[in-house]
């Protein structure tokens, strides 16, 4: 009776941990690292380090925000990281006309409109499947891009709209505010 009461307590426990950790998922790691972070440096718990944490993650929180609506629904998207590199070539490529440089945040969000209705229109419609439509655009996107940007680096020093990425508004850096 002992042996299955204990069998019956550690099979319980097991399950209780198996559920705890799907529900927290990889939270007690993130705080651990956190903690471990914060011991070896200093600097690590300071308001400019958040601030700057922020920063560098909030394009990749709003790429992923987007992604997880592509997931919800079944499909995958490959082709994001490449549509986001020629909406920038583009942006940067007119911010450099005078006089409509802030157009380039327009042509950026344009030009991820059409790569976006390209690759959805070949799933929904032709029904291709989403792995090799977005596997295909990833690689014929990232070549457009290099195509614009005549393969160097796209640059430049008058960026119209550089305080997007620069500068704060009460101490919070645009690009978290937006």
């Amino acid at each position: 009776m002992s042996a299955t009461t204990t069998l019956s307590t550690t099979s319980t426990s097991r399950e209780n941990f198996q559920s705890l950790m799907r529900t927290v998922g990889m939270l007690p790691v993130l705080i651990l690292l956190m903690i471990g972070f914060g011991l070896i440096a200093d600097s690590f718990f300071t308001v400019q380090n958040f601030s700057i944490i922020a920063q560098q993650a909030s394009i990749n929180i709003v790429l992923a925000a987007g992604m997880t609506f592509v997931i919800l629904t079944g499909g995958i998207d490959l082709s994001v990281g490449s549509i986001l590199a020629a909406a920038a070539v583009v942006a940067l490529i007119v911010s450099g006309i005078p006089d409509i440089g802030m157009l380039g945040i327009m042509a950026a969000l344009l030009t991820g409109l059409v790569f976006g209705l390209i690759n959805g229109g070949l799933i929904a419609f032709l029904k291709l499947p989403p792995f090799i439509v977005t596997l295909g655009a990833l690689t014929a996107v990232r070549g457009i891009a290099r195509l614009i940007g005549d393969d160097k680096t796209v640059f430049n020093p008058d960026l119209p709209f550089a305080f997007i990425g620069n500068d704060s508004i009460l101490g919070v850096p645009w690009l978290v505010v937006i």
